[in-house]
């Protein structure tokens, strides 16, 4: 049965479109050895995963679009195909690929509900990784030409820090040790969270490799806090697990959302930005 909403597709249900001969392109986001090793079949590799912004200016972001657009044109993938991200369950790398299409004004893309298990658990067959591929990085000296981007769905940290007097709320994807500072990746010199930032766990909206139903994904959300007509700002260390909530906030009816690209891993960073730790 297809699932109820526009951003998700099951395994079956892609199997069936495929068997009648509908164009997919289907996105490996998982590691490369992972996927040169096994995938479902066609699937090219795109790496969105290790790409982040260090600097979440204006300026930041438009290197962020050109990043996504250079790996984008190497993957020669056409318009009238639909586009399905996937990794070996939901975690947090399709998500990611999903907000980069977003971002970067491509829309229809899908995602892989319950990812390469779920594909195999539904009969589908998998095959050695060998056509294209790509990663996103800042390794581009050339920016032109200039690519579109959908600007609201990212914040620099000035809008971060001006959140409060424009009612737009802020959500942590991280776990709770990091939220309340008992634990800092070694990259950061600081360890905490943003000042007036909600918790919302990125692991709490998927179960068994699958996204929550929507209503579920809907309660767990009011149950935090977040209010459907405010502007959201989902961050997390450095951008990927942020997706996860932000599809997961799509998927439940959200629609004012954004990710804080620079997240903590540049919040850390600027010792004049405020923090705080504990509960």
């Amino acid at each position: 049965m297809p699932l109820n909403n526009s951003l998700l597709i099951g395994a079956s249900e892609l199997r069936a479109r495929l068997a009648q001969g509908e164009l997919f392109a289907l996105i490996d986001v998982r590691e490369r050895a992972q996927w040169q090793q096994a995938t479902l079949p066609d699937a090219c590799h795109l790496n969105v995963y290790d790409y982040f912004i260090p600097d979440s200016s204006d300026e930041g972001i438009v290197s962020m679009a050109h990043a996504f657009y250079r790996a984008w044109q190497t993957l020669l993938i056409g318009d009238n195909v639909t586009l399905v991200f996937f990794e070996q369950q939901v975690g947090m790398r399709s998500p990611r690929g999903v907000w980069f299409t977003q971002f970067a004004g491509i829309s229809g893309a899908l995602l892989l509900d319950g990812g390469v298990d779920a594909w195999v658990q539904a009969g589908g067959a998998l095959l050695p990784g060998q056509g294209l591929q790509a990663e996103i990085s800042a390794q581009h000296p050339d920016f032109s030409p200039a690519p579109v981007m959908h600007r609201p769905l990212t914040a620099t940290r000035a809008d971060v820090l001006a959140a409060a007097q424009h009612h737009t709320q802020i959500i942590d994807a991280r776990r709770q040790s990091e939220y309340s500072g008992e634990f800092a990746h070694e990259c950061c010199h600081r360890a905490g969270r943003i000042p007036g930032a909600t918790l919302l766990f990125w692991e709490d909206v998927i179960q068994d490799g699958q996204f929550l139903a929507a209503g579920e994904l809907r309660q767990r959300a009011e149950k935090a806090g977040i209010s459907p007509d405010r502007r959201t700002i989902i961050y997390c260390h450095r951008g990927a697990r942020a997706a996860t909530v932000y599809v997961a906030l799509q998927l439940a009816g959200y629609q004012h959302l954004a990710i804080y690209v620079g997240s903590w891993h540049e919040w850390a960073e600027h010792d004049e930005l405020p923090m705080l730790t504990g509960f």
